[in-house]
């Protein structure tokens, strides 16, 4: 029973469903255009999901990739769309959505990185960044959210995808990837 509740959590919170949330709330937030939707709905929330997703398809492999070896090229698509989007919104003048882009860029980016040699939590800093991001763009009612972080942590573990040790630093790239990105750009 609390393996399958924590499958339902894991999922519910995974990336696909935390990007969409993202992109559908901060298109509301800017009244950006259909299009701007679209473009973040593909290059945000789906373009990084597909590598995990042709891995699932092709390789028989679980969609959250567990295996740890298997990770690195999957980050590719993800931080090339992340990028391009980036260029996207900061073009068509879409401030909250190119900052989110820049965001999902660099905790791409270091959780590419120490997947070479560990396995971190990518749940944990998905789950983070609108968390922190939409707090510091002035919603901070998202906090009302926070009490899922912990269940996520839970449920990461229960699953046997991560330690401890593996759910906070997913969520610490998450905090400082957004917090320091934030007060750069």
């Amino acid at each position: 029973m609390k393996q399958k509740l924590a499958s339902i959590i894991s999922a519910a919170l995974s990336y696909p469903v935390l990007g969409l949330f993202e992109i559908i709330a901060l298109t509301i937030i800017e009244k950006s255009s259909y299009i701007a939707f679209l473009v973040g709905f593909v290059l945000h929330a789906f373009i990084p999901f597909a590598g995990p997703l042709v891995y699932f398809l092709k390789r028989k492999g679980d969609i959250f990739v567990s295996k740890r070896e298997d990770r690195g090229p999957l980050f590719i698509p993800g931080l090339l769309a992340y990028m391009l989007a980036y260029y996207f919104f900061t073009i068509m003048g879409y401030r909250y959505l190119a900052i989110l882009e820049a965001i999902s860029f660099v905790s791409t980016l270091i959780l590419f990185i120490v997947s070479f040699k560990w396995k971190i939590s990518i749940h944990m800093a998905a789950m983070t960044i609108p968390l922190v991001y939409f707090t510091l763009i002035g919603f901070p009612q998202i906090l009302f959210l926070a009490p899922l972080l912990p269940l996520l942590g839970w449920a990461r573990m229960k699953l046997k995808a991560h330690s401890f040790s593996q759910v906070v630093a997913g969520t610490f790239v998450g905090f400082v990837s957004s917090f320091v990105t934030f007060s750069l750009i």
